[in-house]
Parts: structure tokens; C-alpha cells; sequence
């Protein structure tokens, strides 16, 4: 049986140190997990926000210091888990595509002149070691499936709400883990054989401010994900908070 962990979106920004990744590497090694899995959103890309584009907080943000902050945090991360870069060390590393790294390719849509110019590709994430699957296609793993937002309906919108693992089983009939909204929330439900599906939204990991969610940023649970005997879309869960984090590893 296999042991899971999952990142929430973590949202690399050059407005936020990148410590907490050399954090979570280091917590990866101790834990032993044979599977790694970022929900998406690790490169936040503010230089290509629509949200506050031509105010004054956007002033000073580039495209490429975005990138290069990225990749600051992911070679941050591969220090913590290996202590010598970019190295795979046998474990599974998925790296899901979330809207803020989709931002690339709708600057790309809305601007054709931008083709060529600018791709998700130099985000790089393949290049440190990790497996990437494309913004909103779902992958299973040991019989759970994650996917950064699962959409839904003819729309195509996000499965969301308070009560999104909930909703998830409602909708996915099966063990669901997502991203995307920052929350906390767990929920089981049990199929006629006993089976046991699982519906989780995973929070975030990380601890800076976003002016974008300045009256909702207080419902966001920050911190990491462990599911330990992961089989057949069945697992023991453990939440651990980000200054939980932070106090044991900052220090070393």
C-alpha cells in the first residue's frame, strides 16, 4: 500500500518567499512518500492576472521573474527531498496544471502575437522530475482521482461549494481528491459492498496574503496532506498545518 502526499495549491510568487518548499521536500523524505502530488496552481503567474491589471499593485510584475521564482521553488523542493537537485529518487512525482499556470495559455488566446513568445513549457516542471497532466484532466492513483478542479455540467464549472467533498462523491461516484478553492473538507460514503469512497478538498500551502481573496482568505485551511495505505481509492488521512510545518523544519 502506498503512501500519498498531496500539496495543495502552493502559489510561488515572487511577492512570498519560497522556504515553505524546501519545507515540504524535507517533510516528503521523512515521511518516506512513495507518491507526490501538487494540485496544481505551484506557479501563480500574477504577471498575467486579470484581477488587478493597470492598478497600482500590479506595478513591477514580469513575466519572467515569475518563471525564474518558480523554479527557485522547485529546485527548493528537489534540495529538501534529495539534497542534490533534480535527481528522481524513486518515488512518483505528479505535477497537475491549475488555472494560474492556465493563465499562460489564455494570454496566449487573447493575445495570438504572445505564440511562440510564451508556453507553460517553460514553467519547466518535467525538468525537475515531475509528471505533467493538464489543467482539468483527472488522474487516478491507487484508485483515487485528483484533478486541480473537476468540472461539471454542460458548463464545465467547478465542483465547489462548503461542502465540496460531499460533492464530489455526489457528482464523481467515486474517491475524489481537488484543489482549486483553498478549503478543507472531507467526506465518506460507502457503496453497497462496503467499499469505501472518499471525497477531499485539500486546502493550500501557503502563508502570504492574496488581495484577491481578501474577504474569503480566512476560510482557507494552509498545510499538507498525508494518506497513508493508499488502495483502491481507500486511505487513512493526516492533516498537517503549515506552522506545524514551519516550526519543524524551518529551524533546520
Amino acid at each position: 500500500m502506498a503512501t500519498h502526499l498531496v500539496i495543495g495549491d502552493p502559489h510561488s510568487t515572487p511577492k512570498s518567499p519560497n522556504d515553505r518548499f524546501l519545507w515540504a521536500g524535507k517533510f516528503a523524505r521523512d515521511i518516506k512518500a512513495d507518491v507526490i502530488i501538487c494540485m496544481g496552481d505551484f506557479a501563480s503567474m500574477d504577471s498575467l492576472s486579470s484581477y488587478d491589471k493597470g492598478k497600482k499593485s500590479f506595478e513591477g510584475r514580469r513575466y519572467k521573474k515569475d518563471i525564474e521564482h518558480a523554479h527557485d521553488a522547485l529546485e527548493k523542493f528537489n534540495r529538501g527531498l534529495l539534497g542534490n537537485g533534480r535527481k528522481k529518487n524513486g518515488q512518483r512525482r505528479i505535477m497537475l496544471l491549475g488555472n494560474h499556470e492556465d493563465r499562460i495559455d489564455r494570454a496566449i488566446d487573447n493575445t495570438p502575437e504572445l505564440d511562440g513568445a510564451i508556453s507553460i513549457d517553460d514553467l519547466e516542471y518535467d525538468r525537475f522530475g515531475w509528471d505533467v497532466y493538464n489543467y482539468q484532466v483527472p488522474v487516478n492513483v491507487d484508485g483515487v482521482y485528483y484533478c486541480h478542479c473537476f468540472p461539471n455540467g454542460v458548463l464545465g464549472k467547478a465542483i465547489s461549494g462548503e461542502n465540496v467533498g460531499r460533492s464530489l462523491l455526489n457528482k464523481n461516484k467515486t474517491s475524489s481528491t481537488v484543489g482549486h478553492n483553498h478549503l478543507l473538507d472531507y467526506a465518506i460514503s460507502t457503496s453497497p459492498s462496503g467499499k469505501k469512497l472518499m471525497g477531499l478538498s485539500v486546502g493550500c500551502f501557503l502563508n502570504h496574503e492574496e488581495p484577491w481573496a481578501i474577504a474569503t482568505q480566512r476560510m482557507w485551511w494552509s498545510g499538507l496532506i498525508v494518506k497513508r495505505n493508499v488502495d483502491k481509492g481507500e486511505y487513512d488521512l493526516e492533516t498537517i498545518r503549515y506552522n506545524k510545518i514551519r516550526r519543524t523544519y524551518g529551524k533546520k
